[in-house]
């Protein structure tokens, strides 16, 4: 897996679309949970911890196979 700014636009792998979806549901349930219990600042900023975890994620791409060439042994 690699890292890259022009991985933006390649597939996912789903072993880290799985990770970020965990992060957001996290994020989104504690998030309100600190809300409700009066801190909006606090959710607000788990809120958005998860959207950048969520956003993040789309960078990352598989993998590129290595190609052998015909006269390599």
């Amino acid at each position: 897996m690699k890292f890259k700014w022009t991985g933006y636009w390649k597939p996912t792998p789903k072993k880290i679309r799985k990770i970020a979806d965990a992060i957001v549901a996290a994020a989104t349930f504690s998030g309100s949970a600190v809300v409700l219990n009066g801190h909006p600042l606090i959710g607000t900023i788990i809120f958005v911890l998860g959207f950048v975890a969520k956003v993040a994620s789309n960078f990352f791409q598989e993998d590129e196979p290595v190609k052998k060439s015909r006269n390599a042994k």
